[in-house]
């Protein structure tokens, strides 16, 4: 099983415009514990040009709408091709909203890649990456996350892995529907 996993994953972040798409495809997730933290790597294909994609994926305002715990972005600094992000993330019991600044830098409809700045996190660093497929109508997207929450909370893999293949699933429906509108 994990190694047809880790198949299926090398050859999504193998995909090319040459590649068909596989729209109606589960994003694939490979996750594992790294620290006090866990990294993840996943990919799906969105039946959605890049721009749209980007378009979602890029803007605070729409961010909400597939980081289900996300519970306000805001945007604090912006320079040409960056912007520094304070999101606030839903937590648990004992500490119920979380805050990550992050800085960002943007290649537009290509790569939006982050770290931390500040914030709750020990870590939190990673990209998005949009791969045109299909000769423009779709997007591949790969993601890649290393994160790490302060203090003795760990979350589990399968949470992370829920979580990833979560985000990615809601990110194709908004793209899509965005494309359909």
């Amino acid at each position: 099983m994990m190694r047809r996993i880790l198949v299926a994953l090398v050859l999504s972040c193998l995909a090319s415009p040459a590649f068909a798409a596989n729209y109606d495809a589960a994003p694939v997730v490979s996750a594992h514990r790294a620290g006090n933290g866990g990294e993840a790597r996943a990919s799906v294909d969105i039946h959605a040009p890049t721009t749209r994609v980007w378009t979602v994926l890029s803007s605070c305002a729409n961010a909400r709408r597939f980081m289900r715990d996300l519970i306000s972005c805001r945007v604090l600094q912006r320079g040409r091709g960056w912007e520094v992000r304070e999101h606030r993330i839903r937590g648990w019991l004992m500490h119920p909203v979380m805050r990550n600044v992050l800085r960002v830098t943007l290649t537009p409809n290509r790569r939006l890649a982050f770290h931390r700045v500040s914030g709750d996190w020990a870590r939190s660093q990673g990209a998005w990456t949009l791969t045109p497929i299909d000769n423009g109508r779709g997007t591949h997207v790969t993601y890649h996350i290393s994160a790490a929450i302060n203090g003795p909370v760990s979350v589990p893999q399968a949470t992370l892995i829920n979580g990833v293949r979560r985000t990615l699933s809601d990110l194709r429906r908004v793209s899509e529907a965005r494309a359909a509108a």
